[in-house]
């Protein structure tokens, strides 16, 4: 093999590379896992690995609130707390626009703490910004849905 053909070998196997790495980032799934994975931590109650996937300036928009980081994390249940919940979602649209993208869903919740069993549904909406080679929250809004009964 020539040096010049090791070269080209080399180069087209670095751009396929790094296109195939642009496309994942790129790919509506990663910014739908990181919507999932916020959403696991809080029913895990992990505040630390919630506020990991929050931005520095993150706003919750939820019962005509406007909330930042540390009152998002005030509404979550105490660690150790009898708390279980499941979660279900039905992403109607998610798009990618560069260093943003935003998606808009309906969340379906089936949530049991001391109070009781609840089941409960919401519309959202989330804009993330791109951080390394995933994705961050910058802003949820979240409007209940009323449900017969609840």
């Amino acid at each position: 093999m020539e040096r010049r053909d090791f070269l080209v070998g080399a180069g087209t196997l670095a751009a396929t590379t790094t296109g195939l790495r642009g496309l994942a980032q790129d790919d509506p799934e990663a910014v739908k896992d990181t919507i999932r994975a916020l959403y696991s931590y809080y029913a895990a109650l992990d505040k630390a690995k919630y506020r990991a996937v929050l931005t520095e300036d993150y706003v919750l928009l939820e019962n005509g609130e406007v909330l930042d980081i540390s009152g998002d994390l005030a509404l979550m249940p105490a660690s150790g707390a009898v708390y279980r919940r499941t979660d279900a979602f039905d992403f109607r649209s998610v798009r990618v626009r560069g260093e943003m993208a935003y998606a808009v869903y309906f969340l379906t919740s089936e949530i049991t703490d001391p109070t009781g069993a609840r089941h409960r549904k919401w519309l959202e909406s989330v804009i993330l910004r791109r951080a390394g080679n995933g994705w961050r929250v910058a802003l949820l809004h979240s409007t209940r849905i009323p449900t017969p009964g609840g």
